[in-house]
């Protein structure tokens, strides 16, 4: 009996051999797996995608995050006027379990109360374009166009081409955006102190599409006021007030200078004077390298600002204006 119990065990333990052989490999390939993490995402939420102005931002952050290994989550509310779809972007970031996000908010005062909650769980914010009114420190950053630059150079392109006399509008005020009510004081305040000849004779607050802008400029053009320049601080007032010019055939005795990037064929056949651009895929690249380093607990600067350029005829097909313009966030082959 112990004979055959002996061989009847040898026989058990062959035939377990290879099974127990391959259970072992299947551990340690499942214990190779588990010790190798998936990347780390972070959410990049703009005002908006799909335009000019902000699909740049995305080719920015995404050259910089397939450089240092992390993953890109891009999404945005379909108008640039929805506060609340891009709270609600900025919840489910969080609920998904990103490292970070990115975020270019549409208002300021509305946007304190989510990123503080978002501070609060530990999670990295880089804000993209205006302030917030919070201090930057451990786990806040922006990244910011240079506002006051912008309104110098709109004030000092209206005050070259009218040769410093003349009366303007100004049209797409937000008082709800800090960046937007930065740009309009430096504008003023350099026309003012530098072109004292330049009437402001009207002011129109911003609205929230380029269909209302047009017909915010369409009233501004029938309201008889004597005009010879108009100055737009938005994309959608620079495209409504465009509209608007060329409805009534004033594309070109009435000069435009825009902000934003967009409406580039206006702009080489004369159209539009000229737009001052952000240079949001510089701003992209810079957001997603401080986000690495809030990740990563690297010390260092928590603010930066990036210089507009003055988009015109003459440089609108140059290599400068191609790079900011850019919109190649995929990754070449």
């Amino acid at each position: 009996m112990r004979r055959r119990d002996h061989r009847l065990n040898r026989r058990v333990l062959v035939c377990l051999l290879p099974k127990l052989f391959v259970c072992g490999l299947v551990l340690v390939a499942l214990s190779g797996v588990g010790c190798k993490r998936p990347p780390l995402t972070v959410a990049v939420i703009p005002r908006t995608c799909g335009t000019a102005l902000w699909e740049p931002e995305h080719a920015g952050a995404a050259a910089i995050a397939r450089s240092v290994g992390l993953n890109l989550y891009w999404n945005a509310p379909m108008r640039d006027d929805d506060m609340q779809t891009q709270i609600s972007l900025i919840e489910k970031s969080v609920d998904r379990g990103m490292a970070g996000i990115i975020v270019s908010p549409i208002q300021t005062l509305p946007m304190r109360t989510p990123i503080r909650r978002v501070l609060a769980r530990g999670i990295p914010v880089v804000v993209v374009d205006t302030e917030l009114g919070i201090p930057s420190g451990p786990k806040l950053g922006y990244v910011l166009n240079d506002e006051p630059a912008g309104g110098r150079i709109a004030a000092r392109r209206v005050g070259l081409i009218l040769q410093g006399k003349g009366n303007i509008a100004i049209v797409g005020i937000q008082p709800e955006l800090n960046s937007n009510t930065v740009r309009e004081r430096s504008f003023e305040s350099t026309l003012n102190s530098e072109f004292p000849g330049i009437r402001i004779v009207a002011r129109r607050l911003g609205l929230s599409s380029v269909p209302q802008e047009q017909h915010n400029a369409e009233e501004l053009l029938a309201g008889g006021e004597s005009l010879d320049a108009i100055v737009a601080l938005s994309l959608a007032a620079t495209r409504g007030t465009y509209y608007a010019l060329a409805e009534f055939g004033k594309a070109r005795t009435i000069k435009l200078v825009g902000f934003d990037q967009d409406l580039m064929p206006p702009i080489r056949d004369g159209g539009i004077d000229s737009v001052v651009v952000q240079n949001t895929f510089a701003m992209g690249r810079i957001a997603m390298e401080l986000m690495d380093h809030e990740i990563h607990n690297v010390s260092g600067p928590r603010e930066f600002s990036t210089e507009p350029v003055l988009m015109t005829r003459e440089n609108v097909d140059s290599a400068e204006i191609r790079q900011i313009e850019t919109m190649s966030w995929w990754s070449p082959q």
